[in-house]
């Protein structure tokens, strides 16, 4: 409501919890979104927001035409019939993304929006999916799988309908893209019947695809409170504006809120970067939110994994953690797409020829400019990073994580992890029927369950530090994760 294209995507027993590699914190969540600025002024924005304490970043907003094409704030035409055209624009943008999740960092999550006020894309949304489906031969099908596949570190996609409210289609279009890979974030601010209705059903048909409500707490929304919207176990982010609050008044209104309903509102959210980019206010209304939160630590750079020899083409520098393939893809490292890395003092890494670490290894404790010489340049697809020199000798077992009295079964892991609303578990020995629990930091049990299918829901678990338990031929089996 402020201007047409401009305003937001407006948007017993207690287990003693050891961990290994660091300290590691439940996660809160604090958020921007933000336009033109971030792929215009790359030469400071990205780094800008990667040292920010924000935890998520939405790049707002695509657009979508009666003909099914995807267009980035009126401003560059983004994809058109099933094919990525965006980089003749913005030659960068895409790896651009994958380096605000490269630490050092605070960033866990990366989100596109679509829509906004003014905009008709959810109403052409709907006419498409009325003449065409969702199936794969579909325009909006095969525009989004572009998209999942040029922007593999992108993990959701954040819905700002502002007039359409069409439940059906919106709820078709949101199991769409949770079976083409993506989270589905929801940005009301009015018509709270509609978005409960979108996100039950989606959820209903495929459990955890919606994971996050942004709730519109300004302009057209400013009477909103968190207090008074009921998505179940959906967590809740309040959303407030720069431009009608100061930093001060946004941590004193979500500290409000949170001692009036802390059960629902899980964190806040900031419109809008484009106000406040290059500037001190960027870092303070982070502040702010994380004052009231908590969380938004910067990831330390344990190595820097290249795309070409030489340390050159797109870098992203790790933590220590296990990287399964779909992991790597998360922070925009392909597969087979390492050729240099460069290794931090006091790290080392190991690289898998498979995923899941699988097949023959490469194990660094020093920098490597060029793996063409080892027999090992594009080959990785999956990795392992530890502190120390504890990579070197890893073997195909070394997820396991580091609480030392447990008991081992063979080749047992759990990925990936942090994990978002699944976690799969692997081993050389058959759990079919192994009865297991999950409990939370105080030890207090959160699930139980029979493994039939070597999957764990975690759509239901709030975020945090959890520890999975099961027995195993008269042995205890425990296991730590993390629930993003």
């Amino acid at each position: 409501m402020i201007k047409k294209f401009t305003r937001l995507c407006i948007k017993s027993f207690i287990i003693p919890v050891l961990i290994a590699a660091g300290h590691l914190t439940v996660l809160a969540q604090s958020g921007i979104y933000g336009g033109g600025p971030i792929y215009k002024n790359r030469s400071y924005a990205i780094n800008e927001l990667r040292n920010s304490g924000y935890t998520y970043v939405v790049v707002w907003t695509i657009h979508i035409d009666a003909s099914g094409n995807f267009n980035f704030n009126a401003e560059f035409p983004l994809v058109q019939n099933g094919a990525y055209i965006g980089g003749n624009s913005y030659p960068n943008f895409v790896d651009d993304m994958a380096r605000l999740k490269s630490a050092p960092t605070t960033i866990n999550r990366l989100e596109f929006c679509l829509s906004g006020w003014g905009s008709s894309t959810f109403a052409n949304i709907k006419n498409l999916i009325a003449s065409q489906g969702t199936g794969s031969s579909s325009i909006l099908y095969r525009n989004f799988q572009a998209l999942r596949n040029t922007f593999p570190m992108v993990d959701a996609i954040g819905f700002d309908d502002e007039s359409t409210y069409d439940v059906n289609s919106s709820t078709a279009l949101a199991v769409m893209l949770g079976n083409l890979g993506f989270k589905v974030s929801l940005v009301p601010y009015t018509n709270s019947g509609f978005w409960t209705s979108v996100a039950a059903n989606t959820n209903n048909q495929r459990p955890g695809t919606i994971d996050r409500i942004d709730l519109q707490c300004y302009s057209g929304g400013r009477n909103n409170s968190p207090c008074n919207w009921n998505f179940g176990t959906i967590p809740v982010y309040a959303g407030l504006w720069d431009a009608e609050k100061t930093s001060a008044q946004v941590q004193s209104q979500l500290s409000s809120w949170k001692n009036s309903c802390s059960t629902r509102i899980r964190g806040g959210f900031i419109w809008l970067y484009d106000d406040i980019d290059n500037s001190t206010q960027t870092a303070a209304y982070a502040t702010a939110i994380r004052n009231v939160f908590g969380g938004g630590n910067l990831n330390t750079a344990a190595v820097t994994f290249y795309r070409d020899c030489n340390y050159g083409g797109l870098g992203v520098s790790l933590p220590a953690g296990d990287y399964t393939l779909a992991r790597l893809l998360s922070y925009g490292i392909r597969n087979d797409d390492i050729s240099s890395v460069n290794v931090n003092s006091g790290y080392s890494t190991r690289m898998y020829v498979n995923d899941n670490f699988g097949g023959n290894s490469l194990a660094l404790t020093t920098s490597n400019d060029c793996l063409v010489d080892e027999g090992w340049n594009d080959l990785a697809s999956s990795l392992i990073v530890r502190a120390g020199s504890g990579a070197r000798t890893a073997d195909n077992t070394a997820q396991r994580t580091s609480i030392p009295s447990a008991p081992l079964v063979k080749g047992f892991i759990l990925y990936p992890n942090p994990a978002n609303s699944e976690l799969i578990l692997a081993a050389d020995e058959d759990l079919t029927g192994v009865f297991m629990q999950v409990f939370d930091m105080t030890g207090r049990p959160v699930m139980s369950v029979r493994n039939t299918t070597n999957r764990l829901d975690l759509s239901r678990l709030r975020p945090g530090v959890y520890t999975l338990v099961f027995n195993r031929n008269g042995s205890k089996i425990t296991r730590q994760f993390i629930k993003q």
